[in-house]
C-alpha cells in the first residue's frame, strides 16, 4: 500500500462517534413515537451509563427491545449501538445503527456513526454513502462529512467519486478549503490523469494575497504532470524562497532546470544536493550540467571528486574524457575513455573515443586497435576507417 493510501486510511480513523443525551436526541423527527416504556428504558440506561455501568445499560435496552419490539425507537437503537461499539462489537453496532436510520432516515448522527463503523469494518463504499447522506440531511452543512465521504471513496478504490467531492470542497462553496484537502485533490487529479482540474483550483488559491507556500509545491507537481517543465521550475523555485527544499525536491528542481536548458542553475542545485547527500547519479548529473554550461574548469573539479568517491562509475569516466577532450588534453582523455571501456566493454562510444584520443595524442598502435574494433559497429564504421587511413598516411609521411 502506498503512502497516500495509508494516509487516507488514517484520516478515516479520525472520524469520531457521535454521542447525545436523551433530551437532545428526541428533539428530532420521530420523537412523538417514543412510548413511555421506551423513554423509561432510555432514562434507566443513561443512569447506568452515568454510574459507569455500560453492561447494565446495554442489558436494560436489550430487555426492552425483546419485550416490546413494536415500541422500538431510533434513539433506543442509537444508544444501544453506541454501547456495543464501546465493547468493540462492530458488526452488532453496525446492525443497530442501520436500524437507527431505518427508523429515522433524517437522523444525521445515526448516519455519521454508521459511516464510522463501516469504515472500521473496511466497508468503505457503505461508509461513503453514510457520510454523504449525513452531509445531505444535516441542516448546517458540515464539509467534514463530505471530506470523510471522499476519504471512504478513495479507500474503496473509487477515486473518480472522491474527486468530485474534493473539487467541491476546494471550490470555496464549502468555506475556506483546508490545505490537506487541496493536497488530496492534487494527488487524485494526478492519479486520474486530469491534473488540469486541480491546477485551476491551485492557481485560484495562489491569487490570495498571502497564499499557503505549500500551494507552490502542489502547483509544481501539477505542472510537471502536464509536462510544463518551465512553469514547474518557476513554481518550485518560488516554494524554495520560503521553504527549505528537501534533497528530493532540490534534485527535482535541478532536473527541471536541466530539461528547460538552464544547465548552470541545474548544476548549482545538483551541487547543493551532492554536498548533503552524495550519490553516483547526482555526481554524473552535476558534471554533465557543468559541461553543458561550458563551465569546464568546475566540471573537471567536480568529475575528479566524483571519481574519487565512485571510481567504478563508467559515466563519470566518460564525462572526464569529454572534458579533457574539449580542453585538447588528449592523454588524460585517452586514459578516461580507456577506463570507461574497461568498466563496460560493450560501450561503442567509449571505444571510438578511445581510438580518436589515442590518434590525437600520437599513440597510433593503441588508436588502431581501438578504431578497428569501433569499425565493427555500423554507426562508427565510416569515421573509424577514415581515422585509420589518416593515421597510416601520417606514418608514411613521417
Amino acid at each position: 500500500m502506498n503512502t497516500f493510501r495509508k494516509t487516507i486510511l488514517l484520516l478515516g480513523t479520525t472520524l469520531l462517534l457521535c454521542t447525545a443525551t436523551l433530551g437532545t436526541a428526541v428533539a428530532g423527527p420521530g420523537d412523538a413515537d417514543l412510548s413511555p416504556r421506551a423513554r423509561t428504558a432510555l432514562v434507566d440506561a443513561q443512569k447506568q451509563m452515568a454510574l459507569e455501568n455500560p453492561e447494565q445499560a446495554k442489558t436494560v435496552l436489550q430487555a426492552f427491545l425483546e419485550k416490546h419490539p413494536n415500541e422500538d425507537h431510533h434513539f433506543v437503537e442509537y444508544t444501544l449501538a453506541g454501547l456495543l461499539y464501546g465493547e468493540n462489537r462492530l458488526e452488532e453496532a453496525g446492525r443497530h445503527y442501520k436500524k437507527t436510520v431505518a427508523l429515522c432516515p433524517d437522523y444525521s448522527p445515526g448516519w455519521q456513526n454508521l459511516g464510522k463503523v463501516c469504515f472500521d469494518l473496511k466497508r468503505f463504499a457503505d461508509a461513503a454513502t453514510a457520510m454523504e447522506t449525513s452531509y445531505r440531511i444535516c441542516p448546517k452543512k458540515n464539509p467534514l462529512f463530505l471530506f470523510h465521504a471522499a476519504v471512504a471513496h478513495i479507500s474503496a478504490k473509487a477515486p473518480e467519486k472522491a474527486l468530485d467531492h474534493m473539487l467541491f470542497l476546494t471550490s470555496g462553496r464549502a468555506g475556506k478549503p483546508e490545505t490537506k484537502w487541496v493536497k488530496i485533490l492534487t494527488r487524485l487529479a494526478m492519479e486520474l490523469k486530469c491534473p488540469g482540474k486541480a491546477l485551476k483550483t491551485v492557481e485560484r488559491l495562489l491569487k490570495d494575497p498571502t497564499p499557503d507556500p505549500v500551494l507552490w509545491r502542489l502547483a509544481a507537481n501539477l505542472y510537471l504532470a502536464m509536462e510544463n517543465h518551465t512553469e514547474s521550475a518557476k513554481a518550485l523555485a518560488v516554494f524554495a524562497m520560503v521553504h527549505p527544499l528537501s534533497a528530493q525536491d532540490e534534485t527535482l528542481l535541478a532536473d527541471l532546470y536541466h530539461r528547460i536548458g538552464i544547465p548552470d542553475k541545474a548544476a548549482d542545485h545538483y551541487q547543493h544536493v551532492v554536498e548533503k547527500k552524495p550519490s553516483r547519479r547526482l555526481y554524473e548529473r552535476m558534471v554533465s550540467a557543468r559541461l553543458e554550461a561550458c563551465d569546464n574548469d568546475r566540471a573537471l573539479v567536480a568529475v575528479d571528486k566524483g571519481i574519487t568517491a565512485y571510481p567504478d562509475s563508467k559515466g563519470l569516466w566518460k564525462l572526464k574524457g569529454w572534458i579533457c577532450y574539449g580542453r585538447n588534453q588528449f592523454n588524460p582523455a585517452l586514459e578516461a575513455f580507456s577506463r570507461a571501456l574497461e568498466l563496460d566493454k560493450t560501450d561503442k562510444k567509449a571505444c571510438f573515443m578511445k581510438g580518436l584520443c589515442a590518434s590525437r595524442s600520437g599513440a597510433f598502435e593503441t588508436a588502431k586497435q581501438a578504431l578497428e574494433r569501433a569499425s565493427t559497429f555500423p554507426e562508427y564504421k565510416r569515421q573509424a576507417l577514415s581515422l585509420i587511413r589518416e593515421m597510416e598516411q601520417r606514418v608514411k609521411k613521417s
